[in-house]
């Protein structure tokens, strides 16, 4: 009965959050990070599979000013959407750069902005990978990019 009281606090503790990647630290262990800083960390040893979950520190107001996307960063995040909801994938970066008509290195910045402030993931060396972990608000705010 103990093992399922635990489970029961790790689907808790982790509900609602977006896995932002997944790594393998060593061989037995997988880490899946979630894109608020949270981590849970899987690892099998003797006594059989052990987890560990660790919360990022709480929210300050300048901490969540920061998770919030700029008014460009989030038309940038609206078209991606928009796009992989139309076609099934991800746009190639000739794709966002046709849609805002700006030049090439304009939107790879913008791309590896989003990406270093989690607001997306990619692969390293495949293409149309972006995958978005940023949570939009409530169409009902007006803000929805569908």
């Amino acid at each position: 009965m103990t093992p399922r009281l635990r489970h029961t606090r790790l689907s808790d503790q982790l509900t609602g959050r977006t896995v932002a990647r997944v790594s393998d630290l060593a061989e037995g262990t997988l880490t899946l990070h979630f894109a608020d800083g949270a981590t849970l960390r899987i690892a099998s040893g003797p006594s059989g599979l052990s987890a560990t979950v660790a919360l990022p520190p709480p929210v300050t107001a300048v901490r969540a000013s920061r998770l919030q996307p700029t008014q460009r960063q989030l038309e940038y995040l609206l078209f991606i959407r928009k796009y992989i909801g139309r076609f099934g994938r991800s746009p190639a970066e000739s794709d966002i750069q046709r849609h805002f008509l700006v030049a090439a290195p304009s939107v790879n910045h913008m791309i590896q902005g989003l990406e270093r402030r989690g607001f997306i993931t990619r692969q390293p060396g495949v293409p149309r990978s972006i995958c978005i972990t940023f949570d939009f608000p409530n169409p009902s705010n007006g803000t929805s990019g569908s």
